[in-house]
Parts: C-alpha cells; structure tokens; sequence
C-alpha cells in the first residue's frame, strides 16, 4: 500500500491443484467475477516450475493483466 509501506498487501494470482491420481497440476486463474477458471492456453502442467514458468509467461493476460 502507498500510503503504509509497512502494510503488506496481497492478491491471489493463479491457483494450481494437484490431482495424485493423474500425477498433473491443474492450472485456473481469476476472472473479475471472483470465481477461478480454468487457464485454456495451458490447462495442465507435470510439475510446479512448469506451472511458475507459465504464471511467469502469461501470454493471454490473465494472471497479471
């Protein structure tokens, strides 16, 4: 925040779910509607650099805007 430097502020970017049973990592992201959906470019990942890598890529604006 500005106005308290001190004062932490955070905002969730993507959410990734591990399914075990098909050993992937499900990607979603928040629309504006506050409900997350699944990343269509790249729904799936197989690990959880993978994952940052895509966050970090963000080639259709969702994550980071």
């Amino acid at each position: 925040m500005w106005r308290r430097p001190d004062e932490i502020l955070e905002h969730p970017i993507i959410r990734a779910t591990y399914v075990k049973r098909h050993n992937v990592w499900r990607i979603y992201w928040q629309r504006a509607d506050l409900k997350w959906h699944r990343y269509d470019p790249t729904p799936e990942a197989d690990s959880i650099e993978e994952v940052l890598a895509i966050a970090e890529r963000d080639e259709y604006g969702c994550f980071y805007g």
